[in-house]
């Protein structure tokens, strides 16, 4: 059974998403904002309902835009979902607007890559919702969407050309986001996931510890970082074998995940080590919480605990002091046989 982690691979994304919707919405406003120039450049008249869709789209995008740089760094979850439903909305309203197809084609290109931020930066079912939204709300667009012609010198009647962009935008949507999205996703979590425990690895604990401090404002940022490492574990894969570990790991992860303090970020960085921190006001209370479930853990541990204020470099300070707490508890519990009664060693 896949643990309940408390810092997954979201966790290392949250840095990323606020500048990926930013950029987004800056191309496609700055598109929609060409609109109005272009086709007057080659000849070609805007109609009313066009100037009226691409008015709607741009005002969505500067009103979306506002939200996330006045929500700074990490904006709320009320500034995402306020965003996303102007994002969602911005695309298919333009393309209500517009009557070559091409045009309409265009814009389904922008559908494309909102497609693949749903999926690289949300839940496969929310991603699958969101961009099953954007699809049904292109298509109404598409529709409704007062003629459509080609450019080229054949007649043909406009539901064939609808219904052409239709197929067309749809696969390309529905498409991009199922393999280019996927793909993304898949990677990121590859590359900052453990595979056995579902926790973050000690790639992905850098990006996230470095999102918490950097979030935590530009003053004075309080840290306390615990190291667990797993006790008599090697008695354990030497006694019954390496799956038996693994299922140690396993059920340690899932424990430690269930009980872990609001906030706090937890990986496994090593063999049997797990680490987990907290950042900001309740970091105090972190040791304490972690001493508790060493006793009541079905799975034996040992930890060492390091706090700092204000470092430079506040991971490394932390692992190397916490490192030591640990190994003077390890020598505690189990401190190290004398030196055999060798010749080597009588003389030496």
């Amino acid at each position: 059974m896949r643990p309940l982690a408390a810092s997954s691979v979201d966790t290392v994304l949250q840095d990323y998403q606020p500048r990926i919707l930013r950029r987004y919405l800056w191309i496609t406003t700055a598109l929609h904002l060409a609109g109005f120039v272009l086709p007057p450049m080659v000849g070609l008249p805007i109609r009313p309902e066009t100037v009226a869709a691409r008015t709607a789209g741009i005002l969505l995008g500067v009103f979306a835009l506002v939200v996330l740089y006045r929500g700074g760094r990490r904006p709320s979850r009320r500034a995402y979902q306020v965003c996303t439903a102007a994002a969602l909305l911005a695309t298919p309203i333009v393309m209500s607007g517009l009557v070559l197809a091409v045009a309409q084609l265009l814009c389904a290109i922008a559908a494309m890559f909102l497609a693949m931020y749903f999926v690289v930066f949300y839940p496969k079912r929310q991603s699958r919702l969101l961009v099953g939204c954007l699809t049904g709300l292109m298509v109404v667009g598409v529709v409704v969407a007062p003629t459509a012609f080609t450019l080229v010198p054949v007649e043909v009647d406009t539901v064939t050309v609808k219904a052409a962009v239709l197929v067309v935008a749809v696969t390309c949507v529905v498409g991009a986001a199922e393999m280019f999205g996927s793909l993304t996703r898949t990677l990121i979590e590859s590359a900052s996931t453990d595979g056995l425990t579902a926790l973050l690895n000690r790639a992905g604990f850098e990006l996230a510890f470095r999102h918490a401090v950097e979030g935590a404002g530009t003053g004075q940022v309080s840290v306390t970082l615990v190291l667990i490492d797993v006790d008599q574990f090697k008695s354990t894969n030497d006694h019954y074998g390496h799956a038996a570990g693994d299922a140690v790991l396993v059920d340690l992860a899932n424990y430690l995940a269930e009980h872990m303090p609001r906030g706090a970020l937890l990986a496994r960085v090593g063999g049997d080590e797990f680490v987990t921190c907290v950042v900001g006001e309740h970091h105090a209370e972190l040791p304490g919480v972690m001493a508790q479930l060493a006793r009541q853990s079905p799975t034996p541990f040992s930890l060492g605990a390091a706090s700092c204020t204000g470092e430079a470099d506040p991971l490394t300070a932390l692992y190397r002091t916490a490192d030591r707490e640990l190994y003077t508890a390890k020598q505690r519990q189990h401190p190290p046989e004398p030196p055999g009664d060798e010749p080597t060693l009588r003389t030496g």
